[in-house]
C-alpha cells in the first residue's frame, strides 16, 4: 500500500468561508510543495529527507460556502497553478493576490469605491412589490462567484494540468434544499379494487449535483454532471450550483434551479442513491422500488435555497463514495488492520455534544415559534446513518475547526477565535480585516493539523506491524524529523509530510502556538456608524412594497382596488418609517456595537 485516499467535506460558513479558504490554501501548499520535493524541484530540501508514498483526493463534497468553497477548490486544482499566501504578507490587507481563496473569500468585492455589505445595502434591485426576493442585495454573489470561475478554454481538458495528489475521476457533490419537493409513494392498497387507492407520500427536498472529471472525458449526463470549468455548459451548472447551494433563506436571493440542471434520469439515478445512501451507485435500478408514474423529474425545476437548510454537512454522502472506491475502510494483514483512506470535514462552526441542556416551556406562541422553527430546522439534519457507521467502520476522520490560544496572556483557547463566526456568520460582511484575519487562522489551523492531526499510529517496538504501510519505506531519519509524540505518549508519523518543516528545519511542534496574526481583528466604531443611512435607504425602499407583497397576489391587471390598497399601504408605511425606522436602526447598530465591544473585536 503506497497511496493513502483522502476524502474532504465542508460545511456551511457564510462569511467565515474565509476561515474555510485558508485551510483549503494551506492544504494545497503542503501538496504541492511535497510533490515538487518528491521530483527533486523544491528548492532548499534535502532529497533523502522527502518520503515518498502518495496522497490522493478522491472525493469533496460542500455545503453553501463550503459548496462554493468546493467548487473553487476543484477549480483551482485542475487549473494547477497553486499560488498559496504567503505568512509574510499577514500584515497586509486586500490587494489582489491572485489566489481563488483569498480574493474570493477575503476581498470579496471590496474595491476602492465601496465595501462588500455597501454594495449588498444598495437598492437598485428593489424597483416593485412582487421583485422583493432577499434583504440583502445580492448581486455579489454572482459577481464573487462570476469572476472566480471566469477562465473559458474549451480546448483544453481537465486533466491536463491535473496534480498528481488529485484523483483523475475526483467527484465532488455539491448540497441544495429544493422548496418544490419531489413525491415518493409508499402503498397501502395493494389488494384494493379502486382504479386509483390511496397511497402514503412524502417528499424529497434535497438534492446533490454531482460532479466527476471523469479522466478528462465527458460523463453520461444521466449519472453524472461533468466537473470541467472550459467546458460551457459545465462550467453554468458549476456557477448555478454554487450560487444555488450559498442562497441563505431571506437574506440572500433563493434561486431559480433545477431545469437546465437535473434531467429526468439524473434525478431518478441521484434519489436512489439518496435512498439507498450509497452516492457511489453507478447504475441504480430506481424502477425496481420507486413509482415515477407523474413525478415531476420531467422538467424539473424549483426555487432553491441554501442547502445548509437540510444538510449542512455532507460528510456521510462522502464517506459512501470514499467506501466503495477504496474497497473498504481497511487494509487487513496478519491479523493487524490499517486505514486505508480517511475524511477530514472543514467546519468553521462546530458542534460540541451538550450532555445537559436547560428547557424553557413555551408560555405563548411568541415563545412557541423560535422552538418550533429550531425543531423543523434540527430534524432534518439528524445523521441516523452516519452515527451507527461511525462504531462499524475504520476510516480516519479528523476535522479541522476554528482553534486559537492566548498566548498573549493564560495560554487557554479562546471561546470566539474566529471574527467572521459572529451575527450567525455574516460578521465577517463587516469589515475585511475580519476575513483576513479568519483567512490565516484557517492557514495556521490547517498547519497544525496536517503536522500532528492527521496522521496514523506509529509504534516501532512492534517492528513492521506497528508501522503503517505507508510509512515502512520511511528512513529512520524520515521518521525522526516528522514523528508527533503526544502527551500520552503515543507516537504518530504524518499522512502528508510538510515541506515547511524541512525548509523551516523546525520540528513538528515548532510553530503549534504561533499564529500569523496574534490579536484579533478591531475596527473603528465609526465603520458602523457608516452602515446607518444605507441601512435606513434599504429598509425605507423594503417596506414601501413589503406589505402589499404580504397582503395581495401579483396583479394581472392593476384595477381601482390595487391602486386603493397600495396608496393606503404606502401612507401606513410612511407614518411608520418617519415615527420609527431610524431610531430602530440606531438602537440596533448600537448594540451592535457594543456586542462587538464585548467580544474584543472593535477599538
Amino acid at each position: 500500500m503506497k497511496t493513502f485516499n483522502l476524502g474532504l467535506t465542508m460545511a456551511g460558513a457564510v462569511s467565515a468561508g474565509s476561515y474555510t479558504g485558508g485551510v483549503l490554501d494551506y492544504l494545497f501548499e503542503v501538496l504541492h510543495k511535497w510533490e515538487l520535493a518528491k521530483e527533486g524541484k523544491l528548492e532548499g530540501i534535502d532529497f533523502s529527507d522527502v518520503p515518498h508514498h502518495d496522497v490522493v483526493i478522491d472525493v469533496m463534497g460542500g455545503t453553501s460556502a463550503g459548496g462554493m468553497a468546493t467548487i473553487m477548490a476543484a477549480y483551482y486544482a485542475i487549473k494547477n497553478e497553486v499560488n498559496p499566501i504567503k505568512d509574510t504578507d499577514a500584515g497586509k490587507i486586500g490587494g489582489h493576490r491572485d489566489n481563488i481563496f483569498y480574493d474570493s473569500w477575503v476581498n470579496m468585492l471590496d474595491d476602492d469605491k465601496s465595501t462588500t455589505l455597501e454594495k449588498a445595502l444598495l437598492t437598485d434591485d428593489l424597483t416593485r412589490y412582487e421583485a422583493i426576493r432577499s434583504l440583502l442585495n445580492s448581486d455579489f454573489i454572482d459577481g464573487i462567484a462570476d469572476r472566480a470561475l471566469s477562465e473559458i478554454n474549451s480546448d483544453r481538458n481537465p486533466t491536463e494540468k491535473l496534480p498528481k495528489y488529485i484523483s483523475s475521476d475526483l467527484e465532488m457533490l455539491i448540497a441544495h434544499a429544493m422548496l418544490r419537493g419531489i413525491p415518493l409513494k409508499v402503498a397501502f392498497s395493494k389488494n384494493s379494487t379502486l382504479s386509483d387507492p390511496p397511497v402514503h407520500t412524502s417528499y424529497e427536498h434535497f438534492l446533490m449535483s454531482h460532479f466527476k472529471l471523469n479522466h478528462g472525458n465527458a460523463c453520461d449526463p444521466k449519472r453524472y454532471m461533468w466537473l470541467n470549468p472550459y467546458d460551457e455548459k459545465s462550467r453554468k451548472q458549476l456557477l448555478e450550483a454554487a450560487k444555488a447551494t450559498g442562497a441563505f433563506p431571506f437574506g440572500l436571493i433563493n434561486r431559480e434551479f433545477g431545469r437546465d440542471h437535473f434531467n429526468e434520469d439524473y434525478l431518478k439515478t441521484s434519489i436512489t442513491r439518496m435512498l439507498e445512501g450509497d452516492f457511489s451507485l453507478e447504475n441504480p435500478e430506481s424502477a425496481n422500488y420507486i413509482d415515477w408514474k407523474d413525478s415531476p423529474v420531467l422538467d424539473y425545476f424549483s426555487g432553491s435555497i441554501d442547502g445548509g437548510a437540510i444538510n449542512n454537512e455532507p460528510y456521510g454522502e462522502v464517506k459512501s463514495i470514499m467506501e466503495r472506491r477504496c474497497g473498504g475502510a481497511t487494509l487487513y494483514e496478519n491479523e493487524f488492520e490499517y486505514q486505508k483512506y480517511g475524511i477530514v470535514m472543514i467546519d468553521p462552526f462546530p458542534d460540541f455534544y451538550e450532555t445537559a441542556t436547560s428547557y424553557e416551556y413555551p408560555k405563548n406562541i411568541f415563545g412557541l415559534t423560535p422552538q418550533v422553527i429550531k425543531t423543523l430546522w434540527n430534524q432534518s439534519k439528524v445523521k441516523r446513518r452516519e452515527m451507527i457507521d461511525q462504531f462499524d467502520d475504520n476510516e480516519y476522520r479528523g476535522q479541522i475547526y476554528p482553534r486559537k490560544y492566548d498566548v498573549l496572556n493564560d495560554g487557554r483557547p479562546l471561546d470566539y477565535p474566529i471574527a467572521t463566526g459572529h451575527l450567525s456568520g455574516f460578521s465577517g460582511f463587516l469589515d475585511i480585516s475580519y476575513r483576513h484575519h479568519d483567512f490565516y487562522l484557517g492557514r495556521n489551523n490547517a498547519r497544525n493539523f496536517v503536522r500532528a492531526f492527521l496522521s496514523l499510529p506509529y509504534d516501532e517496538t512492534k517492528g513492521e506491524q506497528g508501522i503503517h504501510p505507508i510509512h515502512r519505506n520511511w528512513t529512520d531519519q524520515q521518521r525522526k524529523r516528522f514523528k508527533i509524540t503526544f502527551n500520552n505518549g503515543k507516537s504518530y508519523l504524518p499522512i502528508i509530510p510538510d515541506m515547511n518543516m524541512l525548509l523551516k528545519n523546525i520540528d513538528s511542534k515548532a510553530e503549534a502556538s504561533t499564529y500569523s496574526i496574534p490579536e484579533l481583528p478591531t475596527i473603528s466604531p465609526s465603520k458602523i456608524d457608516n452602515l446607518e443611512n444605507p441601512t435606513i435607504a434599504r429598509m425605507n425602499k423594503l417596506l414601501d412594497y413589503f406589505p402589499l407583497a404580504l397582503i395581495l397576489p401579483k396583479p394581472k391587471k392593476k384595477g381601482f382596488l390595487f391602486s386603493l390598497f397600495n396608496s393606503i399601504g404606502n401612507w401606513l408605511i410612511n407614518f411608520y418609517k418617519r415615527r420609527q425606522i431610524r431610531k430602530m436602526v440606531k438602537s440596533n447598530l448600537n448594540k451592535l456595537s457594543e456586542f462587538l465591544k464585548g467580544h474584543g473585536l472593535m477599538e
